[in-house]
């Protein structure tokens, strides 16, 4: 028996043809995994002004936070004009590609205004240094990108 290609076989083998490949599409797509950067992004997006903001303030003070790598530490220099037990906050070593390597520390520089982090412990790659802190009352905020070697 012999099959003969007319229109009506051609339409059926399209659209069956179509189907299979949107069926093998949405297999596909269902796999892929589609986790937003933090769980409560939505939230963090609506209260992103009052971030801009102390960023701003961060960036008029005559004198900035830096952040260097030193070997094993991360060192952490704030603005002398502020006392550094009027210093307070979070520092959070943030890691874009494992969210379980995340970790927070309190705000806590010694006398020279200086606060170490050591690296030992870390892996190594990129890590966004996000540093929330404030001084007499007003809140500032810095991130950095730190290649920890």
């Amino acid at each position: 028996m012999k099959l003969k290609f007319n229109w009506g076989f051609g339409i059926a083998a399209t659209y069956i043809g179509f189907v299979i490949v949107i069926l093998i599409m949405v297999f596909i797509f269902m796999k892929q995994d589609v986790t937003l950067e933090t769980r409560d992004y939505y939230a963090k997006g609506l209260a992103y002004q009052e971030q801009i903001d102390k960023m701003n303030r961060a960036k008029e003070l005559p004198e900035q936070l830096s952040i260097n790598v030193i070997p094993n530490s991360l060192k952490l220099s704030f603005p002398k004009m502020f006392s550094p037990e009027r210093l307070k906050g979070t520092i959070t070593l943030y890691r874009p590609s494992n969210e379980k390597n995340d970790f927070t520390i309190p705000v806590s520089p010694d006398t020279s205004h200086i606060q170490l982090i050591s690296t030992e412990n870390i892996s190594k790659g990129l890590w966004k240094v996000r540093v929330d802190w404030s001084a007499d009352n007003v809140t500032y905020y810095n991130e950095l990108p730190v290649m920890v070697n």
